[in-house]
């Protein structure tokens, strides 16, 4: 757990060492969310908010300032990081990225080396990282001067101990209630025939959504990979692929177009990889339909990532590399649809409390085709539903530009206990 540190500067109190979480949920939730972290204040960081700063054990009852979000609203552009000196025997890193706080900086280190050292981590994800920290004593007071024109951290405020004793016993009551209306001889039996329909039908639907993890993320890849950008006079045009039955298989299509005069069918057929499929709607036109064997296997939900954890752990490997994409969207969670079993008179059964709850996060991927690899490592809870490749010949390569953009579609799983 992250400690929080008060810094009081011209009258001013500053806030370091923050717990920095991507900001993935609904804007109305924030403080929920806050709340159930167990902080006693929060503030977003970014414009549009991408980061969500979140401080326990603060002891203050009037308004203080994240120093972090301070930070990031002073540098909106590029990634910049300060090494600062709190006194003589704490170093503190402040980093931001695109004027957003940084999850894995606002940390403080006993020693000047090791802060030094962490800045240098951050670099690896950031290669473009610049510390302008010229002089440290003056880099509080700086700070201090912004928050006159930057909103405060707001407080969570607790539920009154009375509404939790109350809704305790309404909860009591109304439990037992219950047990004193369905208590029969054989109820231990009924129990059973609803926990095991419910299994199946948990399984049921995680079986629509394999997960692929990395092996199988690593073979769609590469399939894709081996595909001929240029084959005997033709060009590769576009490139689409969806699972189909078993979930083991993946259906693709390629599209090739005839760019060279000298090119023909015959020249096509001849390059054609094993187990291509080639018809040719039109003269210029090639249509490849092939199939690409993808590991997958069903989820095991204890074995899914926590929510608290894949937010704050996994969210934060992600941002690691967004500089290599366009586009990497993830939205907010929502719960797995299980389709509810019904009795014998056709009447749904109600979720037994023993049930894991889980959750889905749309994942949207966008950038150059060479950046995919960096997914793999990243997606142990992921189900992939759609993959396309396009060719933009008129695009001038660089770090996110390729002539080759593929687009990525799935869902990562998660678990709330």
């Amino acid at each position: 757990m992250r400690t929080t540190r008060l810094v009081w500067v011209e009258q001013i109190p500053l806030v370091f060492g923050l717990e920095w979480l991507p900001l993935l949920g609904e804007p109305d939730r924030i403080a929920s969310q806050a709340r159930q972290e167990g902080a006693g204040h929060w503030v977003l960081s970014g414009n549009p908010p991408a980061a969500l700063g979140l401080a326990r054990g603060l002891a203050v009852r009037r308004p203080c300032w994240s120093a972090a979000a301070l930070w990031a609203r002073q540098h909106p552009q590029g990634t910049v990081a300060c090494v600062l000196a709190l006194d003589t025997h704490s170093w503190h890193v402040l980093a931001s990225h695109e004027g957003v706080a940084l999850a894995r900086a606002d940390r403080g280190y006993p020693d000047q080396a090791l802060a030094t050292q962490a800045l240098e981590t951050l670099r690896l994800s950031y290669p473009r990282l610049r510390q302008v920290c010229a002089d440290d004593d003056g880099v509080p007071k700086q700070l201090a001067g912004l928050a006159a024109g930057a909103p405060p951290m707001t407080r969570v405020h607790r539920r009154a101990r009375w509404l939790f004793v109350a809704a305790l016993a309404l909860a009591l009551v109304a439990a037992g209630a219950i047990w004193l209306r369905g208590w029969t001889a054989d109820r231990p039996a009924a129990d059973a025939r609803q926990q095991g329909a419910w299994e199946a039908a948990l399984s049921a639907a995680l079986a629509r959504r394999p997960i692929h993890g990395e092996a199988g993320t690593r073979a769609l890849l590469g399939a894709v990979y081996r595909q001929p950008a240029r084959l005997a006079g033709w060009s590769l045009q576009s490139l689409s692929c969806q699972p189909a039955p078993p979930s083991t298989q993946w259906h693709c299509r390629s599209e090739y177009r005839r760019r060279d005069a000298r090119a023909d069918n015959r020249g096509l057929l001849r390059g054609a990889l094993a187990g291509w499929t080639v018809d040719f709607p039109a003269l210029d036109i090639a249509q490849v339909t092939w199939r690409v064997p993808v590991p997958a296997q069903s989820p095991d939900p204890r074995r899914l990532p926590r929510a608290r954890l894949a937010m704050r752990d996994w969210a934060s490997a992600l941002q690691a590399v967004l500089p290599a994409f366009t586009t990497l969207r993830l939205e907010a969670a929502r719960p797995l649809t299980v389709e509810a079993p019904r009795d014998e008179q056709g009447r749904a059964l109600p979720p037994p409390a023993t049930l894991p709850a889980l959750a889905l996060r749309a994942l949207r991927v966008e950038g150059p085709l060479r950046s995919g690899v960096l997914l793999a490592p990243l997606a142990q809870s992921v189900s992939w539903q759609k993959l396309s490749v396009s060719h933009l010949p008129g695009t001038r390569p660089g770090l996110r530009a390729s002539r080759l953009s593929f687009h990525l579609e799935g869902h990562v799983y998660e678990n709330h206990p």
